[in-house]
């Protein structure tokens, strides 16, 4: 038995490094090329971001490439009436089983690793890349054209020259979303692009700042910070770690019992007082609709908290499904088989993951548990066949 399950081990690890590989070599072009459209990069820092592409791509080949590699190698040992043998000499098969079941188990832990740890740490180092090419980007344009205009951003600068990285004679006009501006005129300034604040920071010497409501100050050294063109001012929560996620939960929770406080006060005040105008008020307006938008980031962290552990397993209920299956069918004509497996986890498996994310990024149905619907249907069809394949 042991001899048995030592070669099905192989032969599962020799086909799913081969499926893997050839899957990912197809799948990185595509990952360079969207993030080269995207970003607008060249041929250097597209060898760059490569390897980089590589592991944000592994947790979606890794499901069905180990679900191909079950297909195939039981799939075989089925047709080839190996199974049939080793259950006439008195080997139970699920001892035959637990070689492939063992294997999901584990590349569900490493998929869970490389969702939680390593992509955030690849996307990291993708957007560097981008950052310093929009940084020469930035200069290149300020020494040719000798001003920049974000509009999205609210931000112009004017310079009278560039010196490496230095801008001489920059005048510096920002709007904020209140529709407040101030300009900076100053003799020099350096700017540094900050990816983990995900902000632009000027440092001005010698200059004088100009507020749009008449004041103004004279300046000797200080640093501004503005948001990065280009970059989001919020980070993905699929490109954070799950202890970045429990911290901004944490935090979004205080922020929320701050508000809702506040919002009682202000509400009881205006009642007391008889201003019920003040219900109309930008200010109360303004709390009811950052309690909003802190609600909605709150739902969309929590599904991807639970979501990203839900999809990890895949690989495992996959496995579960596949390898009974592929006894069943046995056909050496394992992609015959693997398209019969692989469909209904196109056309249901994954259509429930959705409606089951967006349910909960909605905030309509518990994270917790909806995001896990998908995985308790397979677990109920593989434990179906695997009693099938027990029973004959």
């Amino acid at each position: 038995m042991r001899l048995l399950q030592r070669y099905i081990t192989l032969e599962l690890l020799r086909v799913f490094v081969m499926v893997l590989l050839a899957i990912s070599i197809l799948l990185v072009f595509v990952g360079v090329f969207q993030q080269a459209t995207d970003n607008g990069l060249g041929p250097m820092e597209v060898l760059q971001i490569l390897p980089y592409v590589i592991y944000s791509l592994l947790p979606i080949t890794i499901p069905a490439t180990m679900l191909l590699t079950v297909t195939v190698v039981y799939g075989r040992m089925s047709g080839d009436q190996e199974l049939i043998a080793a259950r006439a000499a008195g080997i139970n098969l699920l001892s035959l089983l637990w070689p492939s079941l063992l294997m999901g188990a584990c590349l569900s832990v490493g998929s869970l690793v490389l969702t939680d740890q390593v992509i955030p740490w690849s996307i990291d180092k993708i957007q560097e890349t981008v950052l310093l090419k929009m940084e020469k980007i930035f200069l290149d344009q300020l020494r040719s054209d000798h001003q920049f205009i974000d509009a999205n951003g609210g931000l112009v600068i004017t310079v009278m020259d560039i010196d490496g990285k230095t801008l001489v004679k920059p005048t510096i006009r920002y709007t904020t979303k209140n529709g407040k501006t101030f300009t900076i005129q100053a003799d020099s300034a350096n700017i540094h692009f900050n990816l983990q604040e995900r902000l632009a920071k000027i440092r001005v010497v010698g200059g004088y700042i100009h507020m749009s409501d008449g004041r103004g100050a004279w300046i000797r050294e200080e640093e501004y910070p503005f948001p990065l063109p280009m970059i989001d001012k919020q980070r993905k929560a699929r490109h954070m770690a799950a202890q970045d996620i429990t911290t901004e939960l944490a935090e979004l929770k205080e922020i929320e019992e701050y508000r809702t406080s506040e919002r009682a006060i202000s509400a009881a005040m205006s009642l007391t007082t008889g201003r019920f105008e003040e219900f109309t008020m930008h200010d109360f307006t303004d709390l009811i609709q950052g309690e909003m938008v802190d609600t909605q980031r709150r739902h969309k962290l929590t599904a991807e908290y639970h979501g990203r552990f839900a999809m990890a397993g895949s690989c495992f209920f996959f496995v579960l499904v596949g390898s009974p299956f592929s006894i069943i069918q046995a056909k050496k004509q394992f992609l015959t088989t693997f398209f019969i497996v692989f469909m209904p986890i196109v056309f249901i498996y994954y259509p429930i993951v959705m409606l089951s994310m967006n349910q909960a990024k909605n905030g309509t149905l518990d994270a917790a548990w909806v995001m896990w619907v998908a995985n308790a249907v397979t677990a109920v069809v593989g434990l179906h066949l695997m009693r099938k394949v027990m029973q004959n």
